[in-house]
């Protein structure tokens, strides 16, 4: 059977305002081909392990380089893969992270970076429990999607956590800090080696989804059968400070309660029936009352009228007496505005013998010649007859007015007497009925009130009966919940019982990396295991204990290599690439090294010098046991970031960085190569 990665990486690009820096990890000779083995070359500070932090950051990495050259010159990452399977239809896709927050989304597009699509298909959280996060999204193409790891494994109840695909990083990216920093399996850090532990007993079938579904239920069944109990003790706690202990007594007491009812509707009934059989006595003293009080009414609404028509009659006549008053104006502005009725000489003031008139167009007291035509005898108006119009209509609304005011006041009187006769009926009925039926209405209006207060116990124990019945479902409920619970933890014991035992695996993992570590040609290789941490022992000795920061950088590298294969040989969840940066740290001249540690032995020092000595030909063999396990498993991928890589591999080099502004490129960011 051939086992088949989860993805593969195609292709690394950023894009910036100008520019796009790009590198292919595909086969030069057919570009729809992945290489196996690539290697980024080239001088140090040239952008070579920026290359693997921006593959990184577009699998979900929390920060991203931040080199004065980066952020000047890249908006965004984007990162070609090749989905192959098993659980998929192969494609190509990329994705894509804008640089800047640490929880910035992330987006998918179809294709690959020439014909990727114009608009994303999906875009994707940060948040790794979400079911739209990129995590979970590349969980699902290595099958682990809806996994769950316990934080604290040796409890029975332990909380969970979701897988995230941050918690796979150390199994494929092998940063140049943990080749040499002593904490190759985070043994420094104890909440990431559980993590790590936990996801290499999934990878390698120590633990898989079952587990991990019998520790999500165990979290969950005891999650709830705390907040059953809590709920449980209130209900007590309050049920008992109001008095009610059990259904039976609150059963006895609420029948009690509804027989008083009984008993007091009965009482109210004969009451009812005792004031209809009296109410014959005072029948025509209610007709009585009822007449007068219709007449009063009939009344009433008369006077209203006559009121109304009156205030309405007011304005009339104010408009009347108006329309006079400006008749008597217009008369008399007549007589004294009338600019030809001159009689004294404006000049000598002698009076004038005659009237000054308009003679043929020309002023007989001035000779003036006039333009406009003025009629001769033009004659004062006569409004005698308009206003002696206007005061008889006056006169005949005022009569009006007082007929309804009148009317309004014989009304007023009437209403008066009305009232007091309704007032006398009223009395009559009062003194009658006060003597038959007021005291059957005080004893009926006590029936009520007691009838009131019955039916406000009564649904007060109705309620307090409801509450117990929900204490029963809770108690059941709770004991459901704990049989669940024992029986979880119960499955979850058996299970961890017949799983592939973890030394087993752990012997696999050191007999995979003794293999490694012969073929690199460290020498006297003896004693090789991993303990159940998974850090890596040699000749007795913790890797970081050996004495030598060669042999600490060849043990990283065989732990990464052994973890990678069996997981890829074994198709069990791994990703299916691994990526390293600089496999020749502390190994050959030129490449960043590490003294000799402090209080080695002789024997580690003469280790130091042979892999010093050799270091050339142990770099070749690492290469030679990449190329040959590659060439066995198809579809695997490794990228290194190596300064010098051997004559051996330059068929695999995909870029190199030369430092240099005139042998291009320069470095990843190309135009920042010093020249103005």
């Amino acid at each position: 059977m051939t086992n088949l990665p989860a993805f593969n990486i195609r292709a690394l690009r950023l894009v910036g305002p100008k520019h796009s820096y790009r590198v292919d990890f595909t086969d030069p000779h057919d570009e729809e081909l992945i290489r196996p083995l690539s290697i980024i070359a080239g001088e140090i500070s040239t952008g070579k392990t920026t290359v693997l932090e921006f593959i990184d950051w577009c699998l979900g990495a929390k920060e991203h380089p931040e080199h004065d050259e980066v952020i000047a010159n890249v908006r965004s990452a984007q990162l070609a893969i090749d989905v192959v399977g098993p659980d998929t239809d192969p494609a190509q896709y990329v994705v894509e992270r804008a640089l800047g927050t640490k929880t910035t989304s992330a987006y998918l597009y179809t294709g690959d970076l020439e014909t990727m699509s114009g608009t994303p298909v999906r875009s994707f959280t940060s948040e790794p429990s979400d079911a739209e996060s990129l995590s979970h999204y590349l969980l699902q193409l290595c099958g682990l999607s809806g996994l769950r790891l316990d934080q604290s494994p040796t409890q029975a109840d332990s909380k969970t956590n979701a897988l995230s695909f941050r918690d796979l990083q150390p199994l494929w990216f092998l940063t140049n800090r943990r080749l040499d920093n002593g904490d190759l399996a985070y043994e420094r850090q104890p909440p990431r080696s559980i993590k790590l532990n936990q996801v290499v007993n999934i990878i390698f079938g120590v633990s898989d989804t079952e587990q991990s579904t019998l520790s999500r239920a165990v979290e969950e069944l005891g999650a709830e059968e705390r907040e059953l109990a809590r709920a449980v003790q209130t209900l007590r706690t309050f049920m008992s400070d109001a008095g009610f202990t059990s259904i039976k007594d609150i059963d006895s007491e609420s029948d009690q309660l509804r027989i008083r009812m009984a008993e007091l509707n009965a009482q109210k009934r004969v009451i009812d029936d005792n004031i209809s059989a009296r109410g014959d006595f005072t029948a025509e003293l209610r007709a009585n009352y009822a007449e007068s009080e219709k007449q009063a009414q009939r009344i009433q609404t008369e006077l209203r009228d006559r009121d109304t028509l009156a205030r309405r009659l007011e304005p009339l006549r104010a408009q009347y007496a108006d329309e006079i008053r400006r008749l008597d104006l217009v008369a008399e502005s007549v007589n004294l505005f009338d600019s030809l009725t001159v009689v004294t000489c404006p000049a000598c003031q002698s009076k004038l013998q005659s009237q000054p008139e308009v003679v043929g167009s020309e002023c007989s007291l001035c000779h003036s010649h006039l333009t406009t035509d003025i009629t001769d005898g033009q004659s004062v108006p006569d409004l005698s007859t308009e206003r002696r119009s206007l005061v008889r209509r006056l006169n005949q609304l005022l009569a009006f007015t007082q007929e309804v005011r009148a009317e309004g006041d014989k009304l007023r009187r009437d209403l008066d007497n009305a009232n007091v006769a309704v007032r006398e009926a009223q009395s009559a009925l009062d003194r009658v009925s006060g003597d038959i039926i007021s005291p059957f209405l005080t004893q009926r209006d006590e029936i009520q009130q007691s009838l009131g207060d019955t039916r406000v116990e009564l649904k007060t124990l109705l309620r307090a009966r409801q509450m117990l019945l929900q204490l029963q479902q809770k108690e059941v409920e709770l004991l459901k919940a704990s049989g669940a619970l024992k029986e979880a933890r119960a499955r979850k014991a058996r299970y961890l019982q017949n799983v592939t035992p973890r030394d087993a695996t752990l012997s696999t993992i050191s007999e995979r990396l003794f293999k490694i570590l012969e073929d690199f040609g460290y020498p006297k290789v003896s004693l090789v295991h991993v303990d159940r941490y998974l850090v890596p022992f040699v000749r007795g000795r913790r890797y970081d204990k050996v004495g030598s920061s060669g042999a600490m950088t060849l043990i990283a590298l065989a732990w990464e290599l052994a973890l990678f294969e069996l997981a890829f040989e074994q198709g069990s969840g791994h990703p299916g690439f691994v990526i390293v940066d600089s496999p020749q740290k502390n190994l050959v001249p030129g490449a960043v090294s590490l003294p000799t540690p402090r209080g080695s032995d002789d024997e580690d020092a003469e280790v130091d010098q042979f892999i010093r000595a050799r270091s050339r030909n142990i770099v070749e063999n690492i290469y030679r046991h990449v190329q040959s396990w590659l060439a066995r498993h198809s579809g695997a991928q490794i990228i290194f970031v190596d300064n010098q890589p051997p004559s051996t591999v330059n068929q695999h080099i995909v870029v190199r960085y030369s430092q240099n502004p005139d042998d291009p490129p320069y470095g990843l960011i190309e135009n920042e190569d010093g020249h103005a």
